[in-house]
């Protein structure tokens, strides 16, 4: 099945499998769905720390300060920064507070399959 995640299929099948899964639950279950997007990116960052030969910090190894290297690198544009840190709120509320919302799985999943 084609999903808006199948490019990523032959280098990268991890991410194409989160984020096809994160599609499949967008109406059947939006709390999955924020969660695995939030999944996600994660993994997008951490394969651009691994990819980059970029080192983790030794200390906080949290995604919001590995996002916050990616922009100090220069590696990361404003808007992608924002997209992340908005997907990283959405599923801490998805992992710790059962939030679910189909209207914010609907624009997460937007700003991460349109073209920037």
């Amino acid at each position: 099945m084609s999903t808006n995640f199948s490019f990523l299929a032959d280098e990268f099948p991890a991410l194409e499998k989160i984020g096809s899964l994160a599609e499949d639950y967008l109406y059947s279950d939006p709390n999955s769905c924020l969660y695995k997007l939030g999944v996600l990116s994660e993994t997008i960052v951490n394969y651009m720390f691994e990819l980059d030969k970029i080192a983790l910090p030794e200390t906080d190894d949290t995604l919001a300060n590995k996002v916050k290297i990616l922009k100090l690198e220069g590696m990361l544009p404003r808007d992608i920064s924002d997209i992340l840190y908005v997907l990283r709120i959405k599923r801490n509320k998805a992992a710790y507070q059962a939030y679910d919302s189909l209207e914010d799985c609907k624009t997460m999943l937007m700003a991460l399959t349109s073209p920037v």
